[in-house]
């Protein structure tokens, strides 16, 4: 591996540009402590003062001291090498999926920087001396940890890693740090459900409010899982079992700094078939990225969207995209939308046959599903939830762009953000204010 993070561009009149640094150059130290990635750099040039060490592209090294102010250095360093994931762990997404699909989707990622910057999942697993160090300096806070459960046999066995670390000890060490944390637990049936979650749940009580929240996700299955472990998905009774434990543990040991404890994905209310519970539920919605909590917040913004007193018709109407589980409160949803707009806006559930019938949220629906649906109607106007794009919002899972859809079907294709509040200005194209 190269020393040094490399430049991967200079801003125009910045100190580094004034410097002689350009796009290409590796940045070997600063004030004499070794870069080795993009947070090493950030944090040691943070200072009002510091020595840069770097080599251009034949190879020279130069030095110079900087005090920048104001926007700072001027460098964009180059994207983290992700440290890839050793574990094989019987729940895995990324073992479960198709072949086809996008080339990044297939990467398992154990990286501790991703999870500050992204707030992806770490388990922890083999963590080192040297990243915890980092950690604790940098004050890389808040982490998200997959936990699964604190029996380490148990873990072990679920991690696929016999060599996995005390998910315990590493947790209190870096909380004892001033470290916050938040969790998830993947409750596979029969496994790591039940009894041992409740057990789990309480032995990281103690752990609040370090660990402030803990996210209970029931294991998501497709139907590409050749040659792995046997697991089956939640089904309705354990799904209601699960949230009256979680209810019983909120109501004994209550909130730690307004953030309840222990909450359950949306996908288990919609399993057992219960009510989506209140804000007050989800403290600050700390585990919306998890699936925690997106319906409730879905739900508000609906109520409010639909407070504004002033409406005017819009134009066209048209068909909207969405996957099974989501069906009912995205049909009521457009109802009232429709009533208000005084235009026809219409929901069409797509059935998921990339990943299999057991997957049904929005978010992993493919271009050819969406695609197969929408030719066996007449539509002239297509919105497509954002959530179904990768990042750079161009192409679905299986490379099908929005692109695509409009040219098979021969319909305007609009992206909007899936929230009530995206949903109104991809119809109206415009920004609102709700009054």
């Amino acid at each position: 591996m190269r020393e040094g993070v490399r430049v991967e561009s200079v801003a125009a009149d910045s100190p580094a540009m004034r410097a002689g640094i350009v796009a290409g150059d590796r940045i070997l130290s600063v004030s004499g402590e070794p870069a080795a990635d993009l947070l090493d750099l950030h944090f040691l040039t943070s200072r009002r003062r510091f020595r840069l060490r770097w080599a251009d592209s034949l190879g020279e090294t130069r030095e110079k001291e900087f005090r920048p102010a104001g926007a700072g250095l001027g460098i964009r360093p180059e994207p983290v090498r992700v440290r890839r994931c050793r574990n094989r762990c019987v729940f895995c997404f990324v073992h479960q999926l198709p072949r086809g699909l996008r080339r990044s989707l297939y990467v398992k990622d154990e990286d501790v920087r991703l999870s500050f910057l992204h707030g992806q999942y770490v388990t922890f697993s083999d963590i080192t001396g040297e990243e915890t160090r980092k950690i604790l300096r940098y004050r890389l806070s808040p982490l998200y940890v997959s936990i699964h459960t604190t029996d380490n046999a148990l873990r072990r066995k679920m991690l696929g890693n016999a060599e996995a670390a005390d998910i315990l000890g590493v947790m209190e060490r870096l909380i004892r740090g001033g470290i916050h944390l938040h969790g998830q637990i993947v409750v596979c049936p029969g496994i790591n459900d039940g009894d041992e979650l409740e057990r789990t749940l309480r032995s990281l009580l103690p752990l609040r409010p370090g660990l402030a929240t803990v996210a209970v996700v029931p294991v998501g299955l497709t139907a590409h899982r050749r040659g792995l472990p046997p697991l089956r998905p939640v089904n309705r009774r354990e799904a209601g079992e699960t949230l009256a434990m979680l209810r019983g543990i909120g109501r004994r040991y209550g909130t730690a700094e307004e953030e309840p404890f222990a909450v359950a994905a949306d996908e288990y209310y919609l399993i057992a078939g219960e009510r989506i519970p209140g804000r007050k539920a989800y403290g600050s919605f700390a585990q919306i990225e998890n699936g925690v909590g997106l319906l409730r917040q879905f739900l508000d913004g609906g109520k409010a969207l639909f407070r504004r007193k002033r409406w005017d018709r819009a134009e066209g109407g048209g068909t909207v995209v969405t996957g099974l589980s989501a069906r009912r409160h995205v049909e009521d949803f457009l109802a009232e939308f429709s009533r208000h707009s005084r235009a026809r806006f219409d929901p069409v559930p797509v059935a998921n046959r990339l990943m299999g019938s057991s997957v049904t949220v929005t978010g992993l629906l493919g271009g050819r599903d969406i695609l197969e649906v929408l030719k066996e109607r007449k539509v002239s106007r297509v919105y497509l939830p954002s959530v179904t794009l990768r990042d750079a919002g161009d192409f679905l899972l299986d490379n099908v762009s929005p692109g695509d859809i409009a040219k098979e079907t021969g319909a305007e294709v609009r992206i909007f953000e899936a929230t009530p509040r995206g949903f109104f200005r991809a119809v109206y194209n415009q920004e609102i204010s709700i009054i």
